[in-house]
């Protein structure tokens, strides 16, 4: 019986980062490869020891696990906790020289004591909410923090304005809010500098922005891709400069039997669907419990032979079934694709996410944690 495998193609990997360098945007920026979420369920350590072999030592992840780890296997990394970090956390973080976001007055306040209080200095980008209203200083409570910053520096240093970033809500849909976010952020960026203030990383770009090729300047040094690392294209975006970009991902799995059924029959729970005729099924070795969306039951498909074959029925927890009546001398012993390609037929991520009305993002991630993953 064979069992589902996650395939994670490092090649691709290799070749997408050097599809973005190519880019004359990102020409003589710092890349910060997001990896945040287990390199979004491909895999934190093997994609960044392929990133720094790529050149690039800057990552940006959540969790303080994560930054412990790249800094014990890779050659002294930068690292941005991109959410902060839990209070009790910050001198560890302080300690082992990671940069941490800092968002509001109070935060910024505990860190640097934290630093004043073990006397080794905190690297800080603060985050700007350019009209996300997510995670940020707005502009008033940014002030204020430009002026402790200053105050500080007076009298001790113990902290490092290292960075100063921000994040876009919709480049992948609304240009001229794009333009209205990136124009809050220029105003602010001005505004540091005419305090004298020079952080080192300045950064508002991620993957939608940079290859919708709407932003044509965005005042900053560094950059942030993120889903496009891994080969896929950001929701609802058509991209429009003309990049080879790889999926890493395949998911592939096997047929555990095949079965002949009337027309009539019903097939998996519920009775969701009825045979129209006379037909050959097959049960694959994959449900939702590999990440495969139940929005996908009687709407998706699957590569068998190189060959197309639908799914029918309700998809459980551990198991598939399509329809193989077209597929000639189907055995138990093909290859199943659910995600990737064979030799002329693809099912991509985008593909996925569009049947469950969700994002990339969530399919790369479900899949990424429920598989077992080889690296190739």
């Amino acid at each position: 019986m064979q069992e589902s495998i996650l395939e994670i193609n490092l090649k691709n990997l290799s070749n997408n980062i050097q599809q973005l360098k190519s880019l004359n945007f990102n020409k003589n920026k710092t890349i910060i490869a997001i990896v945040k979420s287990d390199a979004y369920g491909h895999g934190l350590l093997e994609i960044a020891q392929v990133l720094e072999k790529q050149g690039i030592n800057f990552f940006g992840i959540i969790k303080l696990d994560d930054a412990i780890l790249l800094k014990n296997k890779l050659n002294n990394p930068k690292i941005l906790m991109l959410s902060g970090v839990d209070e009790k956390h910050i001198k560890d973080a302080i300690e082992m020289g990671i940069s941490i976001c800092v968002f509001d007055l109070d935060y910024l306040k505990t860190v640097y004591a934290a630093a004043e209080k073990i006397h080794k200095k905190a690297l800080i980008h603060l985050e700007y909410d350019s009209g996300m209203n997510r995670l940020g200083f707005k502009d008033s409570e940014l002030f204020k923090a430009l002026g402790y910053i200053e105050e500080i520096g007076k009298n001790g240093d113990f902290l490092e304005f290292e960075g100063i970033f921000s994040h876009f809500s919709s480049a992948d849909t609304d240009v001229d809010y794009t333009i209205f976010q990136l124009n809050n952020y220029k105003n602010i960026l001005k505004i540091i500098s005419d305090r004298k203030l020079k952080p080192l990383y300045t950064h508002i770009n991620a993957s939608s922005s940079i290859l919708s090729n709407e932003i044509k300047d965005d005042f900053s040094n560094s950059v942030r891709p993120g889903i496009s690392l891994y080969g896929i294209n950001p929701v609802n975006l058509q991209m429009q400069i003309n990049l080879d970009l790889k999926p890493l991902m395949t998911l592939k799995t096997g047929i555990i039997q095949i079965k002949q059924i009337k027309k009539g029959c019903s097939v998996s729970y519920g009775g969701t669907f009825k045979a129209p005729n006379d037909m050959n099924i097959g049960i694959i070795n994959a449900g939702y419990d590999n990440g495969i969306p139940r929005m996908l039951s009687n709407k998706g498909r699957v590569i068998i032979n190189n060959q197309y074959a639908d799914i029918i029925g309700t998809i459980t927890m551990n198991m598939i079934i399509v329809d193989i009546s077209k597929i000639k001398n189907a055995s138990l012993e093909d290859e199943t694709i659910i995600m990737g390609e064979s030799e002329s037929k693809r099912i991509t991520v985008e593909e996925i996410a569009n049947y469950a009305k969700t994002i990339p993002y969530e399919i790369c991630l479900n899949i990424g944690k429920s598989n077992k993953r080889v690296y190739i």
